[in-house]
């Protein structure tokens, strides 16, 4: 199964959205409330909001597709410290394990750091596993935990962070560079 990543144009706001949506309600059904998933998705995957994600000028945004379908979207954001942080990464529970998160990271990392940026931030879930095992795997540290309101409850995080130097000399980070963004 071969997979491209691009930077995303206006056209993949509907995928996106698409992923957005049946990703979150698999991944957090058991840890966020129904009604502060969708409240969230309502606000966060509008039309417009996306549109402006993709068009900003200080932010990265990737699609992975899989022939002309959205599959998985990363995007990452220059911060006002001017440090970089991976803000969105999803990829379709159906196509997950398919080394697509890997070429995100790959792919974001070396457009954030040919800009200049040195340091990354991604926070996830605390009680999400997957998610951070896979940011452990590549380099990031623990940087801190916190707590922020989605909706009505409070979901406790974790922010990693990780010279981006290091990261992109992973080696499986480096492996996926070479062979660019084509996925297989």
């Amino acid at each position: 199964m071969s997979y491209t990543i691009r930077p995303a144009t206006l056209a993949d706001v509907n995928g996106v959205t698409e992923v957005a949506r049946h990703t979150w309600d698999v991944t957090y059904a058991q840890s966020l409330a129904t009604h502060n998933r969708r409240q969230f998705l309502d606000r966060a995957y509008t039309t417009q909001t996306l549109r402006e994600a993709i068009s900003h000028e200080r932010d990265w945004f990737f699609v992975a597709l899989r022939g002309e379908t959205v599959v998985g979207f990363a995007q990452y954001v220059r911060r006002f410290d001017a440090q970089g942080e991976l803000v969105r990464i999803y990829v379709h529970p159906d196509h997950q394990r398919r080394g697509i998160g890997r070429g995100f990271l790959a792919t974001g990392l070396a457009a954030i750091a040919a800009t200049g940026i040195e340091l990354c931030y991604v926070s996830a879930e605390a009680n999400n596993a997957p998610a951070r095992a896979f940011y452990e795997r590549f380099g990031f540290r623990l940087h801190r935990e916190y707590g922020r309101f989605l909706g009505d409850q409070i979901i406790q995080l974790v922010e990693y962070t990780a010279p981006i130097s290091s990261l992109l000399d992973a080696t499986d980070l480096a492996t996926t560079t070479e062979k660019g963004t084509e996925q297989t």
